[in-house]
């Protein structure tokens, strides 16, 4: 059985009765054919290689180039940066470019073939690379901070929209923002099954920041991976037979009613689905 959300997953979502009133019935903007956030760079149209906007050392900067660090930056940042911010990153490649346009360009050159296998992906794969990339990222960022220097340009304005939260050092993992509101999605979604009420985002959120003082490594862990548990759900559930969603939903029932804690009952749910997805590929 494939677990890989089916490339119209917007009609999927939209035409089948069985996700009405559920998170499902939307597609997640990692399910989009680009696989990047609505209203981004790659959503819109990436200018042209032939524009140029400056020259150094027999060496262009074209508007693709620029647009591809600004797609890059709405990646990790998870949504489409407002026209200031691309502006910014404008300005700070250009000053960079001309400064240096060989290890510019070094910077630039990965970020062509990086934009077509996030293209060519599926929604898990996505979000894997996602976390994979905004935890390299963010690692070699806290290092550079920790030796006196700022945040790089593309960082700089990431930051502003998927903040890291928590960082930890030892094993190397990092919680941004959307991590949280990726565990949040998670309880709406599984609530939504049984038509049960979720915990307000605001409760909940105070909740799951405080536990982190006390994490284990394996629970900073899956909780810096919410993203690709909640993408690993929502491709579950939609590959999912009729008779067997319906035990699913009456089991969740039973669950949700008697939880103490209904974050088990959802880290429950997203374990079986990442365990489903894995044995299907």
């Amino acid at each position: 059985m494939s677990v890989t959300a089916p490339p119209d997953v917007e009609q999927h979502g939209a035409a089948d009765p069985t996700w009405a009133g559920t998170p499902l019935a939307e597609p997640h903007w990692l399910e989009s054919p680009t696989g990047f956030p609505p209203g981004s760079v790659a959503e819109t149209g990436l200018g042209s290689a032939t524009d140029v906007l400056t020259t150094a050392r027999r060496l262009t900067l074209s508007r693709r180039q620029v647009d591809e660090v600004v797609a890059f930056a709405e990646f990790l940042a998870g949504c489409a940066l407002p026209g200031g911010d691309r502006a910014e990153l404008l300005d700070d490649l250009v000053d960079a470019f001309e400064d240096s346009p060989v290890t510019a360009t070094g910077f630039l050159r990965p970020l062509s073939a990086g934009m077509r296998r996030v293209t060519s992906a599926d929604p898990i794969q996505r979000a894997t690379r996602r976390l994979q990339a905004l935890t390299t990222t963010w690692t070699v960022e806290q290092r550079r901070i920790a030796d006196g220097a700022d945040l790089n340009p593309v960082m700089e304005v990431v930051s502003r929209h998927n903040p890291l939260l928590r960082h930890w050092a030892v094993s190397g993992v990092v919680l941004v923002a959307d991590a949280l509101t990726s565990r949040l999605a998670q309880h709406r979604l599984v609530c939504s099954l049984v038509g049960a009420e979720p915990e307000s985002d605001g409760a909940l959120t105070d909740r799951l920041l405080a536990r982190l003082d006390e994490a284990s490594p394996a629970e900073a862990a899956d909780f810096a991976a919410a993203q690709v548990r909640l993408l690993c759900i929502r491709a579950w559930l939609r590959n999912m037979g009729r008779g067997t969603l319906d035990n699913l939903r009456r089991e969740l029932d039973r669950a949700i009613r008697s939880a103490l804690d209904v974050d088990i009952v959802v880290q429950q749910v997203g374990f079986r689905a990442s365990m489903a997805v894995a044995s299907a590929r």
